[in-house]
């Protein structure tokens, strides 16, 4: 499936190393897509996009537009998208499964943050996201989007978190 963001894309909104594992980010992106963003654009909108974003730069990066004489801004849905993916990088991507088991990347120079921390993180960056996304959805509700239906448009599941022990 063709990824909608990249590493660049991310970095326009959020701080990100440049030295992350690449295929791990791809793994959060595509994750965000399909869990985060697909349940919002509704089914029909976002296999147009992925099928083809050439023809949605607009709605992907942002725009200006007129509704009723006033000049509005969308964010566009790269913004949404980036936050997202950077929410569940900053969650997830410390974990790498390899051969022997599951394992946490550490260095001697450096401790990881703890889960408290992480999931603060996650849990801001997706509320930012919910936030860009209203500003996107009322770009798409005030141009009659002929592919968006704003009544069908789901809601991505949120994580719980419980400790154990």
């Amino acid at each position: 499936m063709q990824l909608l963001i990249t590493r660049n894309d991310i970095a326009q909104y959020r701080q990100i190393s440049k030295s992350p594992n690449t295929d791990k980010l791809n793994e959060m992106i595509l994750d965000a897509q399909i869990q985060d963003l697909a349940p919002l654009l509704g089914e029909k909108l976002y296999n147009k996009i992925v099928s083809a974003p050439q023809d949605h730069v607009e709605l992907m990066e942002g725009s200006t537009y007129e509704y009723k004489g006033e000049t509005y801004t969308n964010y566009g849905l790269k913004m949404v998208l980036s936050y997202f993916a950077y929410a569940r990088h900053m969650m997830f991507s410390s974990i790498t499964d390899t051969p022997y088991s599951v394992v946490e990347k550490l260095n001697d120079s450096s401790r990881p943050a703890d889960a408290s921390s992480k999931k603060a993180i996650y849990t801001l960056n997706r509320d930012n996201a919910f936030k860009i996304w209203e500003n996107v959805k009322n770009y798409l509700t005030r141009t009659s989007h002929p592919h968006f239906n704003c009544n069908g448009s789901g809601t991505p599941q949120r994580l719980r978190f419980t400790k154990i022990g």
